[in-house]
């Protein structure tokens, strides 16, 4: 019941959180994966934050009285490149002394190239008059090509700002996006392909012909330096918005959703707070109704903005900020009438599940009153069940014993079949053998009877001393044995062979049944195991049977104290 109860009631509020949420997104889930990629880095960015600071500490820690003005100039740059996009109000000290000292040596191109840098970040926060008077003082006639290109490129940041500034007034508007255009097919002429603006440059420039050839080879070589980047350093944040905006020209929105993430990542990553990337993405949010995350960028865009701190970008995200701002207020009232509703139903629902409760517990009393009935027979048929059991139990006992019993007898029959077998068989042979000795004994004492009647005494010495005799006899009653044992076990042989290694099995001559070597082992299968006894019968001395017994042991593929055992079971007996 209680489980009953809370499953009810997790419905419920699931239910009631469905009402109240109201949230259908339409980002599909590979937008979703890019912007959770990008919400973890977002998560991080005081840490990158942190690493910026260290970094301009280091810096700061090289600061000295003693520094050359070269030294010094290189140093400014150095904090240069880490203030530009970070804090325009510092980079800007550093932009005005590398001025005054480059006059101070009399470089005019150090001087030309750093009021470009003062352009810059005149642009950038905002303060685009100052930033026109400055450009407008310039001198180009002896500036070199980079310089060139960074000169135009500045005009074309101006416009660009200019014409976001102006907002509302179409006309002005048109006048600086068509200087900025203008400005763009003159620098061209400028930058090199060793630049490295030079591809993000001419994406620009093709923004308006997608589909041209020239603009897909820019967008391919773009692409693959884009996906192969770290997305840590400017360059990868400026390349990776180029393709966004190319993309977007196509009318490509997974892409450019993509290489927008792409660019806000870097961004964090380097902690520029002229962040135009994560701006834009707080725009799409807002038209794709994700009005928490929008409202998260958008945030970190202001706040960038206003440490940078960046006028022109200000008014933007004023903007921006101010749509999510009543898209958020809108869903808070839309998410309270919700929640009102919900309440009312909820109230319903209670009533009902109070009501749904008491017939539960109702049914709940009846069903523990059968069930304590039930657990009661269950528990007398348990009891006569263990009986049957334990009877179950003692009869198998019995009859594995039984088996046991059956088993051994068996085994024992057979031995006494094969002992019985043997012995009539070898007693046969023995009888046989017994009489033909018999018979040789007595020719032999007639043979010598007739040489001593014959006075042949020499031939007598010679029979008597001769061993060739013995060796005859011994050879047939090995042949006699081997025969009898091969006949009692024909795979005697076959068998012992497999007891041994394949390269040390015994191999029989031309016309042997047994050797030595299978001899000694076909007494042991006999039963015969003493080594003085197998001696006697072979006609050798104990230590040869000793030896030869411990060279096959060593050849074996068993284990050793297994082999005498084992053979003793070997050769199927014929009957």
């Amino acid at each position: 019941m209680l489980t009953f109860k809370i499953n009810v009631m997790r419905c419920l509020f699931l239910l009631m959180f469905l009402i109240i949420s109201g949230k259908v997104y339409s980002i599909n889930s590979e937008i979703e994966h890019l912007l959770t990629r990008l919400d973890s880095v977002l998560a991080c960015s005081d840490k990158y934050l942190a690493e910026k600071e260290a970094k301009i500490e280091e810096l700061r820690k090289r600061q000295s009285v003693n520094l050359k003005p070269e030294e010094k100039l290189w140093l400014n740059k150095m904090f240069y490149d880490e203030f530009y996009v970070y804090n325009a109000d510092s980079a800007m000290v550093y932009v005005n002394e590398n001025i005054n000292i480059s006059r101070e040596l009399g470089r005019k191109d150090w001087e030309q190239e750093w009021l470009l840098n003062k352009v810059f970040l005149l642009s950038a926060t905002g303060l685009l008059g100052e930033a026109e008077d400055v450009i407008k003082e310039m001198n180009i006639e002896n500036l070199n090509k980079d310089l060139m290109f960074q000169y135009y490129d500045s005009k074309i940041y101006l416009y660009s700002h200019l014409g976001q500034y102006i907002g509302e007034r179409p006309e002005l508007t048109r006048y600086y996006y068509e200087r900025e255009a203008e400005l763009k097919r003159i620098a061209q002429d400028y930058v090199t392909p060793e630049h490295s603006s030079y591809y993000s440059f001419y994406a620009s420039l093709h923004k308006d012909y997608p589909r041209s050839p020239q603009g897909d080879s820019i967008k391919a070589q773009l692409t693959k330096i884009v996906d192969k980047s770290t997305l840590s350093s400017r360059s990868d944040a400026i390349n990776s918005y180029t393709l966004a905006v190319m993309f977007y020209n196509e009318g490509d929105e997974y892409n450019y959703i993509k290489y927008l993430v792409y660019s806000a990542i870097a961004d964090i990553k380097i902690s520029n707070r002229d962040i135009a990337s994560l701006e834009e993405l707080s725009n799409i949010l807002y038209s794709y109704n994700d009005i928490d995350r929008g409202y998260a960028y958008i945030g970190y865009c202001l706040k960038a903005a206003l440490l940078y701190p960046n006028r022109v970008r200000v008014v933007n995200i004023s903007s921006v900020m101010d749509k999510l701002q009543h898209a958020y207020q809108k869903r808070n009232a839309e998410q309270e009438s919700k929640l009102r509703s919900s309440l009312y139903a909820m109230s319903v629902m209670s009533i009902v599940l109070l009501v749904s409760i008491l017939f539960i517990y109702v049914q709940y009393r009846k069903l523990v009153k059968s069930r304590k009935e039930l657990d009661e027979s269950n528990r007398l048929l348990n009891m006569h069940v263990k009986e049957l059991s334990d009877a179950q139990q003692m009869l198998a006992d019995v009859n594995k014993e039984l088996s046991e019993v059956n088993e051994k007898l068996k085994i024992s029959n057979n031995q006494l079949q094969e002992s019985n077998y043997v012995k009539e068989e070898y007693i046969g042979y023995v009888f046989s053998i017994c009489s033909s000795y018999i018979s040789k004994l007595e020719e032999y004492r007639k043979n010598i009877g007739r040489k001593l009647k014959a006075g042949q005494i020499d031939d007598i010495k010679s029979m008597t001393s001769s061993t060739t005799v013995v060796q005859s006899e011994l050879k047939e009653f090995y042949h006699s044995f081997d025969a009898i044992f091969l006949h009692v076990y024909p795979d005697f042989v076959e068998d012992f062979n497999s007891l041994l290694r394949p390269d040390e099995r015994v191999v029989l001559k031309e016309g042997e049944l047994l050797n030595t070597e299978l001899r000694i082992y076909a007494l042991v299968r006999l039963g015969i195991s003493d080594s003085v006894k197998i001696a006697e019968f072979l006609h050798c001395s104990p230590q040869t049977v000793y030896n030869n017994r411990l060279k096959t042991r060593n050849k074996a593929i068993i284990p050793k104290e297994e082999f005498a055992e084992t053979v003793r079971s070997l050769g199927k007996m014929q009957k």
